[in-house]
């Protein structure tokens, strides 16, 4: 387990400093979600097994961020590396105001586990009953507290893409992921123009999405990272199953295909993503 130094945080060194092995990190997913309940410990050790070998655990309400760091503390337990990403997402903007969003942020800075990115924050114009305006305050705040900590963020997008281009264009940040990207490719190029990458999960292993194909296999390889959102969005080989970490080879393989090119030179590539994605942030777990 991390034990941690005089300050409240994790004494451990940077990963450029630690580590010299290629990684295969999940970049987005829930393990506090009460679909890992009940077998947490064995998901994240068959998520090992398989080669993955860290995870970010993305927030979605500040409630909810002890869980999250119980999660992580789990994943450690079981030999994995893992971090957390924490904000409000915009499902949430009708529970959770632009203060109480923010303070949750300011307590978990201080806390052992201090956030290594934002996340996941964006905006949702596809579901209904939410209000577009406190979807951009609630946004646009949490945006500006991630500019003033040097942190990047994790954006969620349902047809949103252009007015959070937008806020990007006209507010400080400090780049991130667009999570389970569903635009054009056009809009994700001007994302990348803006310091983005763009993650990449089980959409691609389905044989009918031709256009997220024709996507990845277009945007620079140096804009990539992959995740699974799990428990959320399987892959083609899972479908109306509980998604798991231990799909993201998968996710890489199936990458791998559509660019024609090595999946262990893919991994290469995208471990190095990871590590320019999250700024030096990551640190390893001492059982990995």
């Amino acid at each position: 387990m991390l034990e941690p130094d005089g300050g409240g945080r994790s004494n451990l060194a940077p990963v450029e400093s630690r580590r010299s092995v290629v990684e295969l990190i999940d970049t987005h997913c829930h393990l506090e979600a009460a679909a890992f309940a009940a077998d947490l410990p064995e998901v994240l050790g068959q998520a090992r097994a398989h080669g993955v070998t860290g995870v970010v655990a993305v927030g979605v309400s500040p409630a909810d961020f002890p869980a999250q760091c119980r999660a992580m503390a789990t994943a450690r337990a079981a030999g994995l590396s893992a971090w957390g990403a924490f904000g409000t997402h915009p499902w949430w903007s009708d529970r959770v105001g632009v203060d109480a969003a923010v303070a949750g942020l300011e307590r978990q800075w201080e806390a052992a586990d201090a956030p290594i990115a934002v996340g996941e924050i964006g905006l949702d114009f596809e579901r209904a009953g939410l209000d577009a305006e406190v979807q951009n305050a609630l946004f646009t705040a949490q945006l500006d507290w991630a500019a003033d900590h040097d942190l990047p963020v994790i954006l969620h997008e349902r047809k949103s893409a252009d007015r959070l281009l937008y806020w990007l264009r006209r507010r400080r940040h400090a780049g991130g992921v667009v999570h389970g990207f569903a635009g054009s490719r056009q809009q994700a190029e001007q994302f990348v123009d803006q310091g983005f990458f763009i993650g990449v999960g089980g959409a691609i292993t389905h044989p009918g999405a031709h256009r997220m194909h024709r996507m990845v296999k277009e945007l620079p390889l140096e804009s990539l990272v992959l995740e699974t959102d799990a428990p959320n969005q399987p892959g083609h080989a899972h479908r109306g199953q509980r998604n798991l970490p231990a799909y993201l080879p998968e996710n890489l393989a199936a990458l791998a295909t559509l660019r024609g090119c090595n999946e262990s030179e893919l991994r290469e590539r995208i471990d190095r993503n990871v590590r320019q994605l999250f700024k030096g942030r990551l640190r390893y777990n001492a059982a990995s």
